[in-house]
């Protein structure tokens, strides 16, 4: 399975416009060699850097095996996204506090779909794919805090 951005490319600089301090925009993510025998995809931003520990800035679980592309602007109506670290529902893009932060994007393919509410935390999230991922994929990339987010 192979997660990839228009975007930014593996190791690269995120777009600024990902950023919560701009346009807090999920970049665009192209998905592709999915498993045949997978049921749901689910994708995971985390901030490795955080002096809080990991952070998630997104969680969504449910998309259909089939997805290629997904962007802020069409998510599938099957999905449910879960709360971010910050205790948000949704995209929170990253803004580091100071210095350079390193952002995993993980892609999960799972033998089922998950029964999670909409809002569902990560320790929840982590506790129902348990032992039900089949593959992962992942893409990092580093954002930089700008001056002008000061």
């Amino acid at each position: 399975m192979q997660l990839s951005s228009p975007e930014f490319h593996d190791g690269g600089t995120l777009p600024w416009s990902a950023s919560a301090a701009n346009e807090n925009r999920l970049p665009t993510l192209d998905i592709m060699g999915v498993p045949k025998n997978a049921k749901t995809l689910a994708l995971l931003i985390s901030d490795l850097d955080s002096p809080l520990g990991m952070i998630t800035h997104w969680l969504i679980w449910n998309l259909p095996p089939a997805t290629h592309r997904l962007s802020a602007t069409d998510l599938p109506t099957s999905s449910a996204i879960g709360m971010s670290g910050f205790g948000k529902v949704g995209y929170l893009g990253p803004t580091p506090p100071e210095g350079t932060h390193r952002y995993q994007f993980t892609l999960i393919a799972l033998d089922q779909s998950l029964s999670l509410k909409q809002g569902a935390t990560r320790q929840q999230f982590d506790r129902a794919s348990a032992g039900h991922q089949l593959d992962q994929a992942q893409l990092m990339a580093t954002l930089e805090r700008h001056q002008s987010a000061q």
